[in-house]
């Protein structure tokens, strides 16, 4: 399987260049009536009302020191951590490529008490997401499915979904080929739609990366969280995280 092509969207600089930043705030609740309180609301005050959402996920944890990797700068943390890289595939996608991304560690709360602040960076890619992954020095941490509903607010996204993890291996050296380590796969069922009483629902809200504006990036979040006050709380916290 070829190495995937990268197309990053932000062009490749010699001098020092803006880093930019994401916000987030995660939620969750339990049960029908919740769940449909929620979805009621997302769908009558967002943009274009709901679509659906289903995600494949990999995480990936770095096994080398930052100085020797070579893909993304120290400038991504701040402090000389590499960053977290998390694959995400579309598979209601015709093509399924990957969006790679890097994040960083989150603000201090002192400075960003409301929500999360993380450098970010998002790239298209396709190919052989493992082997991509080994060449910049991570191993394989965990794989998961996100089933359920995205809608869109001003400049933010809202995911609400389900998630099956199906492998978190914390200590696991990345395989040099498809056949040492095949990749468990979901069954294509629909069993998340019909049993919402039966399993937690998370929400979880994004901006998109950007190097200026992280006020309006927070306000964004702030305007989601005060829309859906009294139904679910909308806090730091990332409960959903499978890594």
């Amino acid at each position: 399987m070829a190495m995937p092509t990268l197309n990053p969207p932000y062009p490749q600089q010699s001098q020092q260049v803006q880093v930019p930043y994401e916000a987030c705030l995660y939620g969750s609740m339990t049960g029908a009536d919740e769940f449909r309180s929620v979805f009621d609301r997302l769908t009558l005050r967002t943009e274009n009302g709901a679509s659906h959402m289903h995600v494949r996920e990999l995480t990936f944890k770095v096994q080398l020191p930052a100085a020797s990797n070579m893909f993304y700068s120290a400038q991504m943390t701040g402090d000389g951590n590499a960053p977290e890289l998390v694959c995400r595939q579309d598979l209601l996608e015709e093509k399924k490529s990957w969006i790679i991304s890097t994040r960083g560690r989150a603000e201090p709360v002192r400075l960003h008490p409301i929500a999360i602040v993380r450098p970010a960076l998002h790239s298209r890619a396709t190919g052989d997401i493992h082997g991509f992954a080994s060449s910049l020095g991570y191993l394989f941490q965990s794989e998961a499915y996100k089933r359920g509903f995205t809608f869109g607010r001003g400049i933010a996204t809202i995911n609400l979904y389900q998630l099956d993890v199906v492998c978190a291996f914390k200590s696991m050296a990345l395989p040099q080929t498809p056949d040492v380590y095949p990749l468990k796969h979901i069954p294509e069922t629909d069993k998340w739609e019909k049993a919402p009483e039966e399993a937690t629902w998370y929400i979880e809200v994004k901006t998109p990366p950007t190097p200026v504006g992280i006020p309006a990036s927070v306000e964004a979040l702030v305007d989601i969280r005060d829309l859906l006050k009294g139904l679910v709380d909308l806090n730091r916290d990332n409960i959903a995280s499978h890594r």
